[in-house]
Formats: C-alpha cells, structure tokens, sequence
C-alpha cells in the first residue's frame, strides 16, 4: 500500500519554515551587525562553536547543491578580489582584505560556517552590499542558516528543503517587480500595455551605453524595437511571474531558472544593466538540479512543493523575509545626467567613465552628482519615472525646452546640497592626487587586468575618449547634460551642456570634507541590504 506524501511534505515545510526562520531573525541580522562593524575577527568566533559542535554530530551534507554553493562563492569572491583600490584609503589594509577574502573563500567551500566571517569581509570591509549581488548572497546566506538548523536538528531538516528556499530566494527577486509593474496603474496589465520599452534602449544610449554606435543606427534599431513594446513587456511579466509555479514540476524549475538568466542578458544588451552575478548563480542552480537524485529531491516538486514556495515567495514579496527591490517604472526618452571629464597634462580631454571609478562604479553609473547642481530633477537612472501622466508629458514635449523647463518647474525636485559637493570635491582631489603620485588602482598586475570581475552599470561610452591613467590629471571639469530621444524624428538631442564644477589639481587644497565616496553617493548606502 502506498504511504501518503503528507508527512514528506509535512517536513518539508517544516524544514523550509525552520530555515527561513532563522534566515531571518539569526543570519542576516548577525551578517548586518558584523558588516557594519567591519567585525572579522567576531564573526570567526561567533563560527568556532559550530566546528566544536561537529565534533560530535554529523556534518549536513546538501549533495549536488554544494557545486551551486562553491560556484556562487567563487563568483562573488572574484568580484570582491578584483575590484580596484580606493586610494583615497590606505592600500595596505584593502590589500589585506582581499586576501583574507580569498582565504575565507576557500574556507567556506570546505566549512560552511566560514561563510560567515567571508560574509564579514565581502559586504563591511570591501562593499560587496550592492544591489546586483543581493540575489547570490542571500541564496548564500538561506544555505548558512539551512547549515545551522541540519547541525542542531540533523536529518530531520530535509535537504529538499534547502533546494526550495535557493529556489525562492532567486525567483522572488523576479516576483517582486512583476508585482510592482502590475501596480503601477489601473489595471494590473497597464504597465505591460502602455509602457514604451524602447525608450529605456534610448536612454541608455543617451546615459552612455553601447555609444560605440552611431546615432542614426540607434535610432534605426529603436524603430524596429518599438513595434515590440507590448509583446515584450507582457513577456517580460510571464516571465517574473512564472517562479510562483516553478516547483511544479523539476523540469520546469531548470527551464523557468534558464529563462530568468536569458531575461537578465537581454536587460543588459538593451539598457547597460548587467546582472551578471544573477545571471551566473541562476544557471548554476540549473545546472544542479539536473544533479539532483530524483529520490531525495523529488518531493520538492508537485503541488505541494509549489504552494510551499508560493508562500514564501508571497512572504518575501511582502517584506517579511527578505527584501528584493521594487522594480517597476515608466520609460521616458528625457535624461538629465553628471558627467565627469579630466584635462591632462598634455592638454588632453578625455571621459571619466563609471568604470574608471571602481570600486563605486554602480555610484558613478546611476544617478551620483545631483547634489552638484540646482537644476530640478524629474526622473531617476536612466529617465525613468513613477508617474504615466509626467511620462507621456515628457513625451509630448519632443525636446522643446521650453515646455521641459515648465515641467522641470512643477514636477522636478532640486537635490543641491553643498555639504555633499564639498565631500565630493574633496575626494576626488584626493583621488587624483594619489593617482597623479603613483598609487596602485588595482590589485591585478598590468598583464592581468582583462580578468578583473565585470560592473554592473555598462556606461563607458561617451563624447570623449575614455580616460584609462595614462598620464597626470590636472584638472577634473564636471557637467549637467540633458539630452532627449525624439520619437518623432527618432534624433537624439543635447538640450543642455554647462559646467558645474571644475577642480584644478596643479596645486591641491587642504582636504575640505571626508574622502568616503560612500557618503557622497546619493543611491545606496554601504550596508543598505534589509534581510
């Protein structure tokens, strides 16, 4: 006589509830505290009493899933280990830094507990708490707390209910914006209706993506891309929404984990957005699945399977376990940005592109450089907006200054702030004074640099040439440009061009402000993360 499946899902859900639980109110408070303090040394100590305890209780063993594991933690050190220097702090310490990184790293991939102290590392000290690596360490951080539950329960914490929780953590950083898209007018499906996609592609092009491209093959791609609107954004949708269904089946988990990495690449060739940390952990969690032996993991799937993870994903949208971001907006064609540019010793003018300014090139991407100026601002990274009747207003006004000015005037909000520009000033007189004398920028020899981990803002392209350190910098200019794609005409426009700041490094002023470029940003605090 067959057995009922309730009490195989019973304890899955039991296990599941168990390991979120103390995701929530054990790992990811102790991995914020520790993050915030920078305290490293705690952390291994906080971790030793788990290598006690195995002394006398069986190690979990998650199976195939390990390989997912390491992969994550191999991706997130790289990028940790390969991102430049500040050298407006002492090299030294960072040097240390990453190298403990690599050691914990290795660490981890023997002895789970040492995610923890590698946790420390990552996130306080070399500013891993970015938006674009929130997905791949909280999957690291739902496997730390599945670890400390199996230790204290033992078998009785399912290993099928590790593979649901990865699953959830990955899928509800998608749920979340179809959730939002669907809020954002009347009708759940008038994002997927009226939003104009194609103007997300010009307005990355505008901000500084893929401008290796002439203007008028742009505007021929847009063209074509907007006749694609609609079939693309409800596609977009099915495609955020289909992880409330994914443990239906474990042949669909693999497909609907593929789709999300393919979505992620189609993001960043449209927009400069590369998720690739996203991207990465959501082929490898694929890729482990089909390891998975059916027996053991099998009653993750089916019916019941799926509404455990349809609670959890309903939790997590709602903030009550982890907190993806809301990611859902209204396309326009007007952008408003900060540029920098550097003049060097030879005369030369060159771009200084986001890139350049690694480790803050997510900062220096997005929307860093407001505070410098009195204009109004209307919109956010890449002239997105929250409100449909400021979109189509944008669009109607087709570039006419005029009419931009009077909606900058009843719409925009000025963000000057002078103790920030002066912060900012400071640390970038800073910066290129340590780089005019010699500092060391990246921790990787000269022949070794093409293995640097890649950004996540693709914005290197400009009017000028991108400035890379080949010479001094003696003056640093920053500017406002407002440039705007018309759809009528499908031109890009430059609106506005004016300096707002010009820094002369031939004869360095005392320091007026902090050097941190973390208080200077206007987008993310260091340990912005909740859950």
């Amino acid at each position: 006589m067959a057995t009922s499946p309730l009490p195989v899902s019973l304890d899955i859900g039991v296990s599941a509830a168990a390991v979120v639980t103390c995701y929530r109110f054990v790992v990811s408070p102790a991995v914020r505290a520790l993050a915030r303090r920078r305290r490293v040394l705690l952390a291994v100590i906080i971790a030793l009493p788990l290598t006690v305890l195995a002394a006398f209780r069986p190690s979990p063993e998650p199976g195939p899933l390990r390989w997912f594991v390491i992969t994550v933690i191999v991706l997130l050190t790289w990028q940790g280990a390969t991102s430049d220097y500040d050298v407006t702090e002492p090299i030294a310490p960072q040097r240390l830094d990453k190298r403990l990184l690599l050691l914990l790293a290795a660490a981890s991939c023997l002895w789970p507990a040492a995610l923890l102290p590698w946790m420390a590392v990552y996130c306080g000290r070399l500013r891993g708490w970015k938006h674009h690596a929130m997905m791949p360490l909280r999957q690291l951080k739902a496997y730390l707390a599945w670890f400390f539950v199996a230790m204290l329960f033992g078998a009785s914490c399912s290993v099928a209910a590790l593979l649901l929780v990865l699953g959830c953590v990955s899928f509800s950083h998608y749920v979340k914006p179809v959730w939002s898209k669907a809020r954002l007018g009347p009708h759940p499906w008038s994002w997927a209706w009226y939003n104009r996609t194609h103007y997300l592609m010009a307005s990355a092009y505008s901000w500084g993506w893929a401008r290796f491209l002439r203007a008028e093959t742009t505007a021929r791609v847009l063209r074509r891309a907007r006749v694609l609107d609609r079939p693309v954004n409800f596609l977009t949708m099915a495609v955020e929404a289909a992880g409330l269904i994914a443990f239906l089946d474990r042949r669909l988990l693999i497909v609907l984990l593929l789709a999300t990495a393919l979505f992620n690449v189609a993001v960043a060739l449209a927009s400069g957005i590369l998720f690739w940390e996203n991207i990465g952990a959501n082929v490898a969690l694929a890729i482990s699945v089909t390891l998975l032996p059916g027996a053991e993991y099998g009653p993750a799937f089916g019916a019941a399977g799926a509404l455990i993870a349809l609670i959890l994903l309903l939790l997590s949208t709602a903030d009550l376990l982890w907190q993806p971001w809301h990611l859902g907006w209204w396309d326009s064609p007007f952008t408003a940005r900060v540029h920098w540019q550097v003049e060097t010793v030879s005369g030369a003018r060159l771009g200084l592109y986001n890139d350049f300014m690694c480790p803050y090139e997510r900062e220096y991407g997005r929307v860093l450089g407001y505070f410098l100026t009195d204009e109004p601002v209307l919109h956010g990274h890449l002239g997105i907006v929250w409100d449909r009747e400021l979109r189509d207003l944008l669009v109607q006004a087709d570039g006419d200054q005029h009419r931009l000015h009077t909606l900058k005037q009843a719409y925009g909000h000025v963000q000057a702030d002078e103790q920030q520009a002066r912060e900012h000033i400071a640390y970038l007189t800073r910066m290129f004074t340590q780089l005019n004398a010699g500092a060391q920028k990246s921790p990787l020899p000269r022949p070794l640099r093409r293995l640097k981990a890649p950004g996540g803002q693709l914005y290197r392209w400009g009017d000028l040439p991108p400035y890379r350190g080949e010479e001094p910098v003696r003056r640093i200019t920053i500017r406002y440009e407002e440039r705007c794609y018309r759809p009528s005409t499908g031109d890009f426009v430059l609106l506005t061009n004016r300096t707002v700041q010009e820094i002369d490094l031939l004869a360095p002023g005392p320091d007026r402000g902090s050097t941190s470029c973390a208080k200077s940003s206007s987008t993310v605090a260091r340990t912005s993360e909740s859950c």
